[in-house]
């Protein structure tokens, strides 16, 4: 019975996790990245790379709200996101069903810096939590995965749990290809094994409205019904925000403040996500025409406050730098994990379904995960340096570059499948990517030599130093499939 029982658990561990791994190694990988969107996006303007850390004043943000004002009388629905440690200056932000966009405020003067439009590192964030397909079916698509993933991580489980520990402490990396991916994907599957549970089971529940809509408090029918009404109204403040900000930060402390929301009867400054744990959107109401203030409202409590410990775990926003580097290591380890486990998919099959249509869609899509989605995310980085910065909806055009890439890589793939030379494909994406990672520094240097450059470990000289090391780690294993034969 115990044996039947693996073998079960075996067909549905290779099965479930191929299926749904092909989504998660994107899930994974665009969550990864998305640890570091606001740096990301930081380094896709370099014409703030020599801007020095400002204060900002009441004079800059009064500013800010007149310009916020001049667009909300045009029609434009906007916040004001305001400073902090990782991002120092004003943005003026609309959504445009993908990302947060709009200008770059000087945070002492509330003068416009004149940045690049781009998604930035939003784009990540938005292939990680929708697959770029809208908070609908793509969120529909995400949570179903993610369940997907805790049957597959479950039925491992039970299929290696006899012979754990020796699989795990024999390590074999130069071993055949067969035995080399099934101890990485064990080693990997292991040691990330509580993380994957925790971040699998937060997205899961935070996106569980998305699937079963009677749970759901309403929130995205009265956001919808809100900004409409903002729209329809046109009303924007007339009071300073200078004095209103003072006096938010008298509730919630300095620095602490978040950004600013703009409604027909009340500026909302919202306490900044970085300040706690749990993301709960606690607020101070002000009056938009005399700057009085109206209430201090608190965000989710009691029961509902589980979805804000849930988003606290899962976006860990209120981290230090050093948490998010643990969990883009994480990340990074787990999608391997769900790469070899694809990999080990195809190995197997390979002996008895070898030439067939079905396993070259297969070993397509696994090198199109694996390999053609870091590809094209290095090329969306470098789309960002060679494309014209005055250039209308620049920002759009950089998000088609990297889906074009990525589709570029998905033709190469099945070329090579079909052809069979798929050895050569996953050899010829690996130095893509080495070519790309190695010479985005360089790009980087070259492209910011009008602006204040200066060799050091900040925003840029870290992106850059990420690039090298991917560059770097794709030449060697493309030397390893080379030797693989």
């Amino acid at each position: 019975m115990r044996d039947i029982l693996r073998n079960r658990m075996g067909w549905l561990h290779a099965w479930v996790g191929f299926v749904c791994g092909v989504i998660l190694v994107v899930v994974f990988t665009g969550g990864t990245l998305a640890m570091f969107d606001t740096e990301i996006t930081r380094w896709m303007q370099p014409e703030l790379s020599g801007l020095s850390q400002l204060t900002l004043t009441e004079e800059g943000l009064n500013r800010a709200g007149e310009q916020v004002q001049a667009l909300r009388d045009a029609g434009q629905t906007v916040f004001l996101n305001m400073p902090s440690a990782r991002d120092p200056v004003l943005r003026i932000l609309h959504y445009d069903g993908h990302a947060f966009v709009g200008p770059a405020l000087n945070p002492r003067d509330g003068s416009d810096l004149n940045v690049r439009q781009t998604q930035g590192g939003q784009l990540f964030f938005d292939l990680h939590q929708s697959l770029y397909r809208g908070p609908v079916w793509g969120n529909m698509v995400t949570e179903l995965v993610a369940i997907g993933l805790l049957v597959a991580v479950f039925s491992g489980i039970v299929i290696h749990f006899r012979n754990l520990v020796p699989d795990l402490l024999l390590f074999r990396p130069f071993a055949a290809p067969g035995r080399a991916w099934l101890d990485a994907h064990l080693m990997a599957g292991v040691l990330m094994l509580p993380f994957i549970i925790m971040i699998t089971y937060t997205g899961a529940v935070i996106h569980a409205p998305r699937l079963f809509p009677m749970i759901s408090n309403g929130h995205g029918g009265k956001a919808a019904n809100r900004s409409g009404h903002d729209r329809a109204h046109g009303m924007a403040p007339s009071a300073p925000l200078g004095p209103m900000w003072k006096q938010a930060e008298a509730v919630y402390g300095e620095g602490n403040i978040g950004f600013i929301r703009f409604e027909p009867r009340a500026v909302s400054f919202y306490r900044s996500d970085a300040t706690n744990f749990v993301i709960t959107r606690d607020h101070v109401d002000f009056s938009p025409r005399d700057g009085q203030q109206i209430a201090v409202k608190p965000g989710e409590r009691g029961v509902q406050s589980l979805g804000g410990v849930m988003r606290g775990l899962h976006y860990a926003r209120w981290g230090t730098s050093g948490l998010r580097w643990l969990y883009f290591i994480c990340g990074a380890v787990g999608s391997a994990m769900m790469s070899a486990g694809l990999v080990l998919f195809v190995i197997k099959h390979r002996r008895n379904h070898g030439g067939t249509v079905r396993l070259a869609v297969a070993e397509a899509f696994t090198l199109t995960v694996t390999f053609g989605l870091p590809f094209s995310a290095l090329g969306f980085l470098w789309s960002n340096r060679l494309i014209a910065p005055s250039l209308p909806q620049r920002d759009l055009l950089e998000a088609k570059v990297f889906f074009l890439l990525w589709l570029c890589t998905l033709v190469h793939a099945a070329v090579r499948s079909c052809t069979g030379h798929v050895r050569a494909g996953w050899r010829e994406q690996a130095w893509g990517i080495a070519v790309l990672g190695c010479g985005l520094p360089v790009l980087d240097v070259v492209s910011r030599s009008g602006t204040a450059f200066a060799p050091r470990l900040d925003v840029y000289g870290v992106v850059d130093a990420c690039a090298l090391g991917f560059g770097l780690l794709a030449v060697w294993g493309q030397s390893m499939i080379a030797r693989s034969r």
